[in-house]
């Protein structure tokens, strides 16, 4: 409908001012900020080689905490292959990764899943990705957005994909959008001149050799193909948002510290004249002997004539007329240093980001307060796990309904948010495992996979390794012995003691014959 091609125009409008803003802040393509016309006006080129890109920061440190590994079918063996072949063939190892940071610097990102076959022109160039028969891209935000229902925000209303379209000899473009609905697809194109937040400014679009009427497509999914990664609902909202404030007063202070560094090494100077001093005629200056490091006057004017002046090392310099010389202090680097410090920390604070990601070269926390210090980094990690889960889950259902395979369940797996690798860390595991938690609960909430873990433990899950079961048999050991002394004592008689050993025994040994035994 053309409304919806109004309204589409006007939404991808009104977001693109805070994409573009979020992407010159994440490249730090940003101007540095004055309170003063004129002062901009006399140093503003100053600062335009200087670049101190901090807030990309958090976007990056926390990308790299969001790492998916796998989607597989739980119980499925064949399905997982399936979907490990499509993920090879459109390397979603490097495209995952892509999508996701391109996701915390805008907030939004897109997936596009269309099926590819052998006779599409553009199959010709990617034979993997027809073998596989799927073919997975990235959209960005700034021409591609969902619409929603107004009334119900988890329903998608359309998705509209828009394109500059050149023309030869002519600089303003004419743009191309589509409109995606569940059963339809609607082809526009905007008019020469047209007003295209108005009705008037677009037309239907067909391609040279199709009839007119052909400007509506069939959409053969059934469902809108594209899908909407985000951190928030129901746009997302850049990572690194709260820090652009922070990065214009750092900007600020070391740029004009910068800009005051040739004050350093060129003071600006003065002298003063005394009034009471004759500034008429040349007086002469001492009789030098011959010095090669002697610099002579070099035609300055006192009172209308010629100097004989002489600088350099053993030698006198002597003024006429002037009371006093000086020089102007250059600021002090603190007086920028200090605040741009207070700034990063505020960053840091704004953005839960770890002080020490904008500072390695400081001191980083180790043990337990590293953990207490990467704490509102990994709640973000897991929190982007959740956002992320339920769009991945509908991209892969979709996949796999477009190659004509019915799945259960599909299970997302993530790198873990945070990996156990100090000394304290495996301290703390160590209590665990000897206060009675499994091994596998104790590994996992370690931050490894599930997986993994039980391919390094028994199929059980609670098998124990070699150490522990000696371990238990030199404790059984001790006991029975404690409870032979017992029966000579008169303690216990010998059948109750037989009897509790009789109890113990299977419940802490394997049965003979199983693997576990051998």
């Amino acid at each position: 409908m053309i409304e919806d091609v109004v309204h589409g125009w006007a939404s991808l409008d009104a977001a693109a001012p805070g994409y573009l803003k979020a992407k010159h802040y994440y490249e730090g393509d940003v101007d540095e900020v004055f309170s003063s016309v004129r002062i901009r006006a006399a140093i503003a080129e100053t600062g335009l080689r200087y670049r101190f890109n901090l807030a990309k920061t958090p976007v990056e440190t926390l990308a790299d905490r969001v790492e998916l590994v796998a989607v597989t079918a739980p119980d499925q063996a064949s399905i997982s292959e399936r979907i490990e072949e499509v993920w090879d063939a459109n390397d979603m190892d490097v495209h995952y990764p892509d999508l996701i940071l391109r996701t915390f610097e805008f907030g939004d990102g897109y997936l596009g899943v269309f099926p590819l076959e052998q006779e599409d022109d553009e199959a010709q160039d990617d034979p993997e990705a027809v073998a596989a028969g799927v073919e997975i891209v990235y959209h960005s935000p700034l021409n591609n957005r969902m619409i929603y229902d107004p009334e119900n925000g988890r329903r998608k209303l359309f998705f509209i994909k828009r394109w500059p379209v050149f023309r030869p000899g002519v600089e303003e473009p004419l743009w191309r959008v589509d409109l995606w609905y569940p059963d339809m697809v609607e082809r526009w194109i905007s008019k020469t001149g047209g007003d295209l937040k108005r009705a008037e400014g677009w037309q239907e679009y067909t391609e040279p050799d199709e009839d007119g009427a052909d400007w509506e497509l069939v959409n053969p999914f059934g469902e809108i193909p594209f899908f909407h990664h985000r951190n928030a609902l129901p746009y997302g909202k850049p990572v690194h948002f709260a820090a652009y404030g922070c990065q214009d007063a750092i900007n600020k202070s070391l740029i004009t510290q910068l800009t005051t560094m040739d004050s350093h090494g060129f003071p600006q100077r003065y002298r003063l004249i005394d009034q009471d001093s004759a500034t008429e005629g040349g007086a002469p200056g001492p009789d030098f002997p011959d010095d090669a490091d002697a610099a002579t006057g070099n035609g300055s004017l006192v009172g209308g004539e010629g100097t004989g002046l002489r600088g350099g090392p053993g030698t006198m310099l002597e003024l006429v007329g002037k009371g006093s010389v000086g020089q102007f202090p250059a600021a002090d680097p603190t007086v920028f240093l200090d605040p741009a410090s207070f700034y990063v920390r505020l960053m840091a604070q704004l953005t839960s980001t770890p002080l020490h990601y904008f500072d390695p070269s400081g001191e980083v926390p180790s043990g337990e307060s590293l953990k207490v210090a990467d704490a509102p980094l990994t709640k973000s990690a897991e929190r982007a796990h959740v956002m992320l889960r339920g769009t991945i889950v509908e991209t892969w259902s979709f996949i796999l309904r477009l190659l004509g395979v019915q799945v259960d369940r599909l299970d997302v797996r993530w790198a873990p948010a945070q990996v156990a690798t100090g000394t304290d860390d495996w301290n703390v595991i160590e209590t665990k495992q000897r206060a009675g938690v499994p091994q596998h609960q104790t590994l996992v909430e370690a931050g490894y996979e599930s997986e993994q873990v039980m391919a390094w433990l028994d199929q059980e899950g609670e098998a124990m390794d070699l150490a522990r079961r000696l371990a238990l048999l030199n404790t059984m050991a001790d006991a029975i012995q404690k409870l032979g002394a017992g029966v000579g004592l008169g303690v216990i008689d010998e059948a109750t003691a037989q009897q509790i050993i009789a109890q113990i025994v299977p419940q802490t040994m394997p049965a003979p014959g199983t693997e576990e035994a051998s």
